[in-house]
């Protein structure tokens, strides 16, 4: 009769242990994993962390993944210099496809660490030269950051797989934007040649004739100089910096009422676009945005496209970031490889493509594009 009951005990003992270990994995469905997976299980029982993704990874593919971390840096940054966008279509394919063991989830948040560097150091180069716009940027970045933490819940209901063909299918659409952008924009500085020909040579018979004619025009008499007046001792002012910051903002958003509401709306959503692909797939944005910024702003020099187009992506890229981070999805160590590497790779290719025609480089990106879309499709299977 006592060992009946015992064993009664112990079964209960069982059973309440097995719901309470239930409500503590409901309460913290996913942990991350990395390459301790008790230490980092007791660390989430006892802070009673947030919901993360599973990332059960082993310590050999992670090492492996932070020694590529560098070089395949360096690569991103040559290629997104070299192209405008923020490298993250360079980095998530080249090390899920040497690491296949390696969840994509994991390496498409730490991509976002190098991506977010990319765009700050390139923003403030291209800013520093008046290769901005400003108002267009204040467009996009907010509405990109909106859609990105939403891009980035959906990898914690989306499988690696899936996540995979998604970004191949995506990089074989984008692929044609640029080489396209560069057509219509040669189309554009065409016509306005030949309207610019037209004007000129219709000035010139204007002033033919007028030459030629027996009565010349009177000539318009320069207005006397104003008289001299006592010398103004001016103030010095206590607050340059509020007033020049105060008309600045009024000058961008004047800039902004001054584009229309088509230009406007097609901003938006390019930005909204750029944020859920950017938490989605890891990628700064700059691929959709950069080619869509060609066709909205007036025709110019390329060097704006570019430096709009990563300024924009600096508040995305920051809220994605954060995202993943708290999801679980970001290796911090992998992400200062990543950092250190585009930094390099994109002092390297800026110097490289000023020196590089315009074509060549939408060629290049085409390119480029379908064959990492192409690698991308076939670590899916």
């Amino acid at each position: 009769m006592f060992s009946r009951i015992a064993k009664n005990t112990i079964a209960t003992a069982l059973q309440r242990a097995q719901q309470q270990q239930q409500q503590l994995q409901n309460k913290i469905p996913t942990i991350n994993l990395v390459a301790n997976a008790s230490v980092a299980t007791r660390a989430a029982l006892q802070k009673e962390i947030i919901p993360k993704a599973i990332h059960i990874v082993d310590p050999g593919v992670l090492s492996r993944a932070r020694k590529l971390s560098s070089p395949v840096g360096v690569v991103a940054g040559l290629f997104g210099s070299l192209v405008g966008v923020g490298g993250g279509v360079v980095i998530v394919p080249s090390i899920v496809s040497r690491c296949k063991n390696i969840p994509q989830k994991l390496v498409s948040g730490t991509s976002l660490a190098a991506v977010l560097s990319t765009a700050v150091a390139s923003a403030v180069t291209f800013g520093s030269g008046g290769c901005v716009d400003v108002a267009a940027a204040a467009i996009i970045g907010p509405f990109a950051m909106m859609t990105a933490p939403f891009g980035a819940r959906l990898t914690t209901k989306l499988n690696c797989i899936t996540l995979r063909r998604i970004l191949g299918y995506f990089l074989f659409c984008v692929a044609p934007l640029v080489p396209l952008k560069a057509h219509l924009l040669a189309s554009k500085e065409e016509k306005e040649e030949e309207e610019d020909t037209t004007v000129a040579e219709a000035i010139a018979a204007v002033e033919a004739i007028r030459t030629t004619t027996l009565v010349s025009l009177p000539t318009a008499q320069p207005p006397p100089p104003p008289p001299p007046s006592l010398p103004v001792i001016s103030l010095p002012s206590f607050s340059p910096n509020l007033s020049s910051l105060s008309s600045y903002i009024e000058q961008q958003y004047s800039n902004i009422l001054k584009m229309g509401a088509p230009s406007i709306f097609l901003l938006a959503a390019t930005g909204s676009v750029a944020g859920l692909a950017s938490g989605l797939l890891g990628i700064g944005g700059g691929t959709i945005v950069t080619p869509l910024l060609a066709l909205v702003l007036p025709p110019g020099n390329q060097a704006t496209v570019l430096g709009t187009s990563l300024l924009s992506m600096v508040l995305p890229s920051s809220a994605a970031l954060a995202q993943h981070a708290r999801l679980g999805n970001v290796d911090w160590r992998m992400a200062a490889g990543l950092a250190v590497g585009t930094g390099i790779g994109g002092a390297l290719g800026s110097s490289v493509a000023v020196e590089t025609p315009s074509g060549v480089l939408e060629v290049i990106f085409g390119v480029g594009m379908l064959y990492l879309g192409r690698k991308t499709l076939q670590t899916a299977k």
